[in-house]
């Protein structure tokens, strides 16, 4: 309540379990993953290349977490002359991402031995699973060249979002925390925000280099957000008692219906099945536009639209973004649809 950092306490971190060696895979097995996160990370890695500038040049180039390799995917088309590499503590995705030929150091960063050196080193939404985050940007700058840059996104605390709701998500960093927290072991630091969007979660990045001749201005004290640390918590707290208000929402526009279904396998639909759960336990089937090989989404089997023959007897509430949910409902117009955009913006 002094500093604005949120830290998970009641329940063990399970980055100390084998979860992401074992388990982790399975967050990418949704359905539509592939192209949901084919342009994620054309968004992430446009917004790197918006803060390495012309005088900066790398040859070399670590992704720390890289999951199955979407971000050295596109870093690859936009740089085609680097060399890069990987660290993934997933068995499976490093498997995956080494097919595409990336080359995947298996573990986690604080455990490797890694006898290189990279001019650049970026890692997208990482910070925030690790135990101890000092130690992973401890060794990330033990890899890093002399001259190199470090760059690192993680989900913007500072604006209440669906990160709360993550249960593998350990912190939840202000702007000021991550500045804090490595800003005194770097002489450049630039921090910035991701654009207003709806559709994805609010994110911030921070560049952190001890090349002098990186010419972009450092971090003046005025350039981030610097949100009041009282009214922030209380932010957050209304965003968490926002779901039991959503599940006696939903509740209450189901009761009596028919057949009920899910639009949607995404991570907000494993948000309303994780903590709306008397809502989930009423749930038929989550349906998709167009089904893949995946055949069940969080113990639900996974239909198409086109496959349900009685729609004007359907129910079917949105289990997606809110963002979506205006487009949503005017796509199934004639359709009993429930939408719950008024209760989160994110």
């Amino acid at each position: 309540m002094t500093c604005g950092l949120v830290q998970r306490v009641r329940a063990t971190f399970l980055g100390l379990s084998s979860y992401y060696e074992e388990d982790y895979a399975n967050y990418y097995e949704r359905p539509g993953t592939e192209a949901f996160h084919f342009k994620r990370y054309q968004q992430l890695v446009g917004w790197m290349k918006d803060h390495v500038n012309e005088n900066f040049a790398f040859s070399t180039v670590l992704d720390v977490g890289c999951g199955q390799g979407w971000a050295m995917d596109a870093m690859s088309a936009s740089f085609p002359n680097i060399d890069i590499y990987g660290i993934e503590p997933s068995k499976f995705n490093a498997t995956i991402a080494r097919k595409k030929g990336h080359k995947v150091y298996l573990g986690k960063i604080e455990d490797l031995e890694i006898d290189k050196k990279f001019d650049l080193i970026y890692s997208n939404n990482v910070l925030q699973h690790v135990n101890d985050p000092v130690a992973f940007l401890t060794s990330i700058k033990e890899l890093t060249s002399e001259n190199g840059v470090i760059i690192i996104t993680c989900p913007d605390g500072s604006r209440p979002n669906i990160e709360l709701l993550f249960s593998d998500h350990n912190y939840s960093f202000l702007p000021g925390n991550l500045i804090k927290m490595s800003g005194a072991a770097f002489e450049k630091v630039i921090w910035d925000a991701s654009k207003e969007d709806p559709s994805l979660p609010p994110a911030q990045l921070i560049l952190l280099s001890n090349n002098s001749k990186y010419t972009k201005p450092e971090l003046k004290i005025s350039d981030f957000p610097q949100p009041e640390i009282e009214k922030s918590a209380i932010e957050k707290i209304e965003y968490l008692d926002m779901l039991k208000k959503l599940n006696d929402h939903l509740m209450t526009n189901i009761q009596g219906s028919g057949e009920v279904y899910n639009f949607g396998a995404s991570f907000w639909t494993s948000v309303l099945a994780a903590y709306c759960t008397d809502y989930w336990n009423n749930v038929e089937a989550c349906i998709v536009d167009n089904k893949d090989a995946a055949k069940e989404f969080m113990g639900k089997k996974i239909i198409a639209l086109n496959d349900i023959k009685e729609l004007e007897n359907a129910l079917i509430v949105l289990g997606t973004s809110p963002a979506t949910h205006e487009f949503l409902s005017q796509k199934m117009n004639g359709i009993n649809v429930i939408r719950w955009d008024a209760f989160f913006k994110y």
